[in-house]
């Protein structure tokens, strides 16, 4: 602890008081390591404690793309949070919060749930940029009403977030200085750390074929509705051009989904005739090389992460598709969750 002298006031603060603490600041000012070194203080003094990981992109506490929990107990600190077995994961399929602040804080508080009562650490991604960084902050602050602020800076970066909540007085705010030794880490590092985490999520894995009509698919406008008959495919084949061949099409409430070889302009005269043609309100359009590689979540029963996986393979005939995953138990998938990133596979 000597290294982090700057830190010990605040964590001392902290283990006496109890409580949910909130972490925050941006990439390389030591969340991660503070939320330990809190974590150890409270194991040794005796105290258990719950962890959760709400770091996308540098995720400790299960693989990447995912929002984990973890339970410290007394008497056993660790030498980093990656030891602590996840207790509950919640799978995001993306590495960054933004573009999906429903989703995160809905996780945010779902994985919460399962540390009701017990004295909660959570560590946050370095996402800050623009407004609505500051608003998912907000929603967080109001999901969790920790009882302590902990607002990691080098400059003045935390300011937007921070001033809107000068009255506020059902929070502690703490603003340690950050110690020396925690030094900025290059992007590349960070890259391979996630990559190297991603294929240990992934190994031993095997391909599992699930068929669209035996699971959910979310994230995906595949499987929601009804094939549309082959003189429509054609059709809609023809207007987009011989260019780019459709493989698949379906129907459903007004919105037609067609999976091509290539992109199509939204503004495209084709989908302006497609739609009046057919009376669709929406035509969603997915080229098949963008689901190459994609990341997977399986899920069970209430939405319990069972593993990750990728898409490795489609078939429109028969409507299935394969998941490259190391898990061994298909019939405990009830939901397949697509994600945003892809990781590896192929599609045919």
């Amino acid at each position: 602890m000597s290294d982090y002298a700057e830190w010990a006031e605040t964590i001392g603060t902290i283990v006496e008081t109890g409580g949910t603490t909130l972490l925050l600041g941006g990439t390389d000012v030591g969340k991660t390591t503070f939320a330990r070194l809190l974590a150890n203080a409270f194991a040794e003094a005796g105290k258990d404690c719950a962890v959760l990981d709400a770091d996308l992109g540098q995720s400790e506490i299960g693989p990447p793309a995912c929002i984990g929990l973890g339970r410290m107990k007394a008497g056993k600190p660790v030498l980093a949070l990656s030891e602590l077995e996840p207790e509950a994961l919640r799978f995001l399929g993306t590495v960054s919060p933004q573009g999906y602040s429903l989703e995160f804080s809905a996780g945010v508080r779902i994985v919460a749930d399962c540390a009701v009562g017990e004295t909660l650490i959570v560590d946050t991604g370095g996402y800050l940029h623009g407004a609505w960084a500051q608003r998912l902050f907000f929603v967080l602050m109001d999901l969790l009403k920790p009882q302590h602020l902990v607002a990691l800076q080098r400059k003045d970066e935390l300011s937007p977030f921070l001033l809107p909540l000068r009255y506020r007085d059902d929070f502690r705010l703490h603003q340690p200085q950050i110690p020396s030794v925690i030094s900025k880490k290059p992007s590349k590092y960070r890259t391979q750390r996630r990559e190297l985490k991603f294929a240990s999520a992934l190994r031993d894995a095997e391909e599992l074929t699930f068929s669209f009509d035996e699971v959910a698919l979310i994230g995906t406008w595949l499987g929601s509705g009804e094939p549309v008959a082959p003189h429509i495919q054609k059709f809609i084949a023809t207007s987009l051009g011989a260019q780019n061949k459709v493989y698949y099409a379906e129907m459903r409430s007004g919105v037609l989904g067609v999976m091509s070889q290539r992109p199509v302009p939204p503004q495209s005269p084709a989908l302006a005739q497609i739609a009046e043609t057919l009376k669709t309100e929406t035509v969603a359009i997915t080229p098949a090389p963008q689901l190459k590689h994609l990341l997977v979540g399986l899920e069970g029963v209430s939405g319990k992460l069972l593993a990750l996986g990728s898409l490795a393979s489609l078939d429109f005939r028969r409507r299935t598709l394969g998941i490259l995953t190391p898990l061994r138990v298909p019939g405990a998938v009830r939901t397949l969750r697509f994600g945003t990133i892809r990781i590896g596979g192929k599609v045919e």
